[in-house]
């Protein structure tokens, strides 16, 4: 009977209750599913979850109204947290300015400590303002990867062309189009489904020119030796068998970038390189300070080179701050780097929490006079001291291939080998799809991100065990981080790596890798 007592608007408000919300139309059908299996495609097994998980995203942490800090965004859970040396683990190291490795060239001079200071001539090539970010669409992004891709479609056509035998009018075969005969294909290893790259799941990608963007499954169960990651471009000679696999019975790597031009040193150099995190916990400028003291203390040293993070997104320090912003914490390193009026050139990283992360990264936007002492650079840069070329960047592609590359009888060091893959890819980042960490706008990255000729040395900043190698004519340099995290509590683990470099000067050219051999005193230190 109480159900009889209820008024018209009672009984309107029940149904609405009852009545199933309207719901917001989501695209469906055979579109969604092919859109679906092409993401699945190219992520990651471990990213896969976590994609389809709502993310957590940063908040603004609301403040009492008497309060006189600034609130900070805080960070998504899914950002890793590492913690650093504290001031006093940090002071008790026992290994102070210890020889990591060395390379002493047969006819470097040793450096004049009484030597003055003289100021080279220095040129970045590189980003040179912001860009807009995000507004690629997918169908942009495809064509600039495949542009890529008819480039090196048109060396290997040079390469073929240039052997002096049979196949001077050598031509490359549609993928997909079976025939019977052993013929090239040229085209982009992609992984054929979801989680990481393996023998069975290796498909060759090819060109809208040449292909129509046509798919084939690669067998290379006949290959001697191969070495392989998902972006990489090759040319695979085979045929095609009955179940639709193309069998590959010879690999071949795109040619190598021309080297540098005939280039000589006229005058002695000597520079120090150090990368980021450069603050203990509780943003301690410690270890920033020691470095700066050393390179002013040295009067060889002319030019300090810094690569990021220098406002490091995974620190459990900055992850935690609540009494300054991001921003304050980068102006008081910059003006601590100044104070000590030494040249600086400061190179970004995807992992400085106040700047955009996005690569191409683009230099930090500071205005500074003309006569400043340092100077901005963007992520990755092609940096020239004195006729010197460099290749400097600070985002960890070599740890990044080295846990998405499958390889087989390889009879070579393996870091020589992934810094090889990038001279041959001409690029600093071929990895395709990227790490979940590093978001890459290929329009950008096609231009700025670009191998366009051998440098003198190439060096870079990886979590992986610091080196000094010699590829061919390049001398490749993993110098480390000048603040390790902090996983135990032994006084040997406070300090991390930075590197002094010297080089002779020549009449000879040092393009060749015997001269720059010989010429060049690389240290690797503990700060």
């Amino acid at each position: 009977m109480e159900d009889f007592d209820m008024d018209a608007d009672d009984v309107m408000e029940q149904e609405n209750e009852q009545s199933p919300k309207k719901k917001t139309l989501q695209p469906s059908g055979i579109a969604l599913e092919a859109l679906t299996g092409l993401l699945d495609s190219y992520t990651p097994g471990e990213m896969k979850n976590s994609r389809r998980s709502i993310p957590t995203l940063p908040f603004q942490q609301q403040q009492p109204s008497h309060a006189s800090s600034i609130s900070t965004p805080v960070r998504s859970k899914n950002t890793p947290q590492v913690s650093t040396p504290n001031v006093v683990t940090f002071q008790a190291r026992l290994n102070k300015a210890e020889i990591v490795i060395e390379h002493i060239g047969s006819v470097a001079k040793a450096k004049d400590s009484t030597e003055r200071k003289t100021s080279p001539s220095i040129q970045l090539r590189s980003l040179l303002k912001p860009y807009k970010y995000m507004y690629q669409t997918i169908y942009k992004r495809a064509d600039v990867l495949n542009k890529q891709l008819e480039e090196f479609e048109d060396l290997f056509l040079t390469m073929l062309n240039s052997k002096e035998n049979d196949k001077a009018n050598a031509v490359l075969y549609p993928i997909g189009n079976a025939v019977q005969d052993e013929v090239p294909l040229v085209g982009r290893i992609v992984c054929d489904s979801a989680g990481q790259l393996n023998a069975q799941s290796i498909t060759l990608e090819g060109s809208s020119r040449t292909s129509k963007c046509n798919r084939v499954r690669l067998d290379v169960s006949s290959l001697s030796s191969y070495s392989l990651f998902p972006g990489q471009i090759v040319m695979v000679s085979g045929i095609y068998t009955n179940d639709g696999c193309f069998h590959a019975k010879q690999l071949t790597t795109p040619p190598p970038i021309p080297p540098t031009t005939e280039t000589k040193i006229a005058n002695d150099l000597n520079f120090m390189v150090a990368a980021g995190p450069f603050l203990l916990a509780n943003g301690n400028f410690s270890a920033l300070e020691e470095l700066l003291r050393r390179a002013v203390e040295d009067p060889s040293v002319q030019t300090l080179v810094l690569l990021g993070p220098f406002v490091d997104e995974r620190s459990s320090y900055v992850q935690k701050l609540q009494d300054k912003t991001y921003e304050q914490v980068f102006n008081e390193i910059i003006e601590k780097i100044k104070s000590y009026q030494i040249k600086t050139i400061l190179i970004p990283s995807v992992r400085d929490i106040h700047h955009d992360s996005i690569y191409p990264t683009y230099p930090f936007s500071i205005n500074e006079p003309k006569d400043s002492t340092t100077l901005y650079g963007s992520e990755p840069s092609l940096l020239t001291i004195d006729g010197l070329q460099c290749a400097v960047t600070s985002t960890d592609i070599l740890c990044h291939l080295s846990s998405e590359e499958i390889s087989s009888n390889q009879t070579t060091d393996r870091m020589c080998r992934l810094i090889r893959h990038l001279f041959q890819q001409h690029s600093f980042y071929p990895l395709i799809p990227p790490n979940e960490s590093v978001s890459v706008e290929y329009e950008q990255a096609f231009e700025h991100a670009k191998l366009t000729s051998l440098p003198h040395l190439f060096i870079t900043s990886s979590d992986l065990r610091p080196f000094i190698k010699f590829i061919d004519s390049v001398c490749a340099i993993n110098l480390g981080r000048l603040v390790k995290n902090q996983d135990s509590t032994m006084i040997n683990n406070a300090s991390g790596t930075y590197a002094k470099i010297h080089l002779s000067k020549t009449t000879d050219d040092i393009s060749t890798g015997t001269i720059l051999n010989d010429h060049l005193h690389i240290q690797i230190l503990r700060l």
